[in-house]
């Protein structure tokens, strides 16, 4: 069992590393590459620092390593968000759940290795209650993009890495729950050791398949296009769908319907969805079906809001006649966009129109 660990262990150990020097070297300059360098070498290290007695590291460096992967699994959760959400941030929120795992992951682990000082038991629940969370929220984002998503190669794996991702560390945290309560002690036994070693090597060895074959597009290592409308690249065969499109979006204005879904649009353009969905990333550009929403819903409501005699319109009906279902969501893709709110975008629409 020792030898098995140790194959699989330093394997994915090597590879962990190697990737995060890729991303040194390619990818450094997004926020993709930067998490995968952070969390290359904090898995590397859990990976090393968990190993059996065996073949675990001296003591000093040992130490070391457990205090570095401390935060892996919220490093996990930002590497994935950054993956399957386009023009992924670190906001506030991310930065404040990595403060408070360190905040209570951080003294249960110097305890666990240094002893100075007795940590109450609900701290160990915590993290893995924390922990868990992220990998429910995960499994939501998932879900929740699979129907905009327009990448194809990121719609191939995006169920697959995020689920094989939260199981790998439900079944980490579970199984470490279940031997402790059971035992009473924090370490690894060799069998769960294993299986945490070969629950983490296939999502490693799909990402370095991914990444050594340059297939950017599933892991979005390339930043997004930064203009305001997509150049349209059609395919001659696409031209007549593209022609039904044009109509359905500028005369019929099917964007305003909420809830708009692509397979409705498919239904409505009497075309396979697949045809559709490539149309609009290969042919206009759009990485989500949403931003090619927003490209109409929102230049529909610029004109509503600069419109004098709509002045006195509540933003919320104008956001809710364009197709958004809620004002939140109106106001966050309209700031994105324009860099200012609905309402400061009114006040100085009404004011220029006013002076002219």
């Amino acid at each position: 069992m020792i030898f098995l660990d140790t194959i699989i262990r330093f394997s994915a150990v090597t590879l962990l590393v190697w990737l995060a020097i890729l991303a040194i070297r390619d990818a450094r300059h997004l926020i993709q590459g930067r998490i995968m360098i952070a969390l290359g070498f904090t898995l590397g290290a859990m990976l090393l620092s968990t190993a059996p007695p065996e073949t675990r590291p001296p003591t000093p460096l040992y130490e070391g390593l457990r205090l570095v992967d401390t935060a892996n699994v919220v490093f996990v959760w930002w590497f994935s968000l950054a993956i399957f959400q386009d023009d992924f941030k670190l906001r506030t929120f991310h930065w404040l759940t990595l403060g408070a795992y360190l905040g209570i992951a951080g003294p249960a682990r110097i305890e666990y290795l240094f002893g100075w000082f007795e940590i109450p038991w609900m701290y160990e629940i915590a993290v893995r209650a924390l922990s868990i969370a992220m990998v429910l929220h995960l499994l939501w984002v998932a879900l929740s993009g699979l129907r905009d998503d327009l990448i194809e190669a990121r719609r191939k794996i995006r169920l697959w890495y995020v689920i094989a991702m939260s199981v790998a560390t439900a079944l980490v945290v579970l199984g470490e729950m279940f031997y402790t309560s059971m035992t009473g002690d924090n370490s690894d036994p060799p069998s769960l050791s294993l299986i945490r070693t070969a629950i983490i090597f296939p999502p490693v060895l799909l990402g370095a398949y991914l990444y050594l074959s340059l297939n950017q597009e599933a892991l979005l290592f390339q930043p997004t296009p930064k203009r305001e409308t997509p150049v349209p690249s059609i395919d001659p065969k696409d031209s007549a769908t593209h022609s039904r499109l044009l109509f359905a979006m500028q005369e019929d204005k099917l964007y305003r319907e909420p809830g708009l879904g692509i397979g409705d649009l498919a239904a409505r353009l009497s075309v396979p969805e697949h045809q559709l969905r490539a149309l609009i990333n290969k042919g206009l550009g759009y990485r989500n079906f949403a931003a090619f929403l927003n490209q109409y819903r929102l230049a529909d409501a610029k004109t509503a809001l600069a419109d004098p005699e709509q002045a006195r319109v509540p933003i919320l009906t104008i956001a809710m006649d364009v197709g958004y279902a809620s004002l939140a969501t109106f106001n966050r893709a309209f700031k994105s966009e324009e860099g200012l709110t609905p309402s400061a975008f009114r006040t100085a629409a009404l004011s220029e129109t006013a002076q002219s």
